[in-house]
């Protein structure tokens, strides 16, 4: 799968990314609300699960890497999993290497795989989650159309401690009066 836009190509992981990934993942900025950092076999565990998500049919999990063309090189992660199929649900959630923040990498590759996904996909509701200190991905879901459905009490574990998470979504009725 590849979705390409303006700026960006969304494309599969391959083998070869390895390094890039790596190099995003051992940042300490990228791991302020969420998990710790990880070791090199946590990564390469990620990068196999990128992979062999691919293979997957019908398939519920697409992890794609953000690029810029023509250099490919790894800018951020996205994230699309099938959250609740009863309800044709799924969620999105994004990471962007920390020299990249603010260039608006994140809500634009976010935006092209929701458009993507309530026209090929058939979704009827699309959620993302964050850590309720984490401003800028509040920022991305805002500029993207989701509305804060709530605030789920210490549901994340970081760090020896219990956090908040905050809930946001879009359906598709609001998507297509956009």
């Amino acid at each position: 799968m590849e979705l390409i836009t303006p700026r960006l190509k969304l494309r599969e992981f391959t083998e070869s990314d390895y390094p890039s990934l790596r190099d995003m993942d051992c940042r300490s900025e990228m791991h302020t609300y969420e998990r710790e950092i990880p070791g090199e076999s946590e990564t390469r565990q990620t990068l196999d699960e990128c992979i062999n998500s691919q293979h997957e049919i019908p398939r519920t999990l697409y992890r794609l890497a953000i690029t810029v063309a023509p250099q490919d090189n790894i800018l951020g992660i996205l994230k699309f999993t099938r959250h609740w199929e009863a309800i044709r649900e799924w969620e999105i959630g994004w990471a962007v290497h920390p020299e990249e923040w603010g260039n608006g990498y994140a809500g634009e590759a976010a935006w092209h795989m929701m458009d993507w996904a309530f026209d090929e996909l058939n979704v009827h509701r699309i959620v993302a989650f964050c850590h309720t200190d984490n401003s800028a991905s509040v920022r991305v879901m805002k500029k993207l159309g989701m509305h804060q459905d709530g605030r789920l009490r210490e549901t994340r574990r970081l760090r020896g401690e219990w956090w908040d998470e905050y809930v946001y979504s879009i359906l598709e009725v609001e998507w297509k009066a956009r």
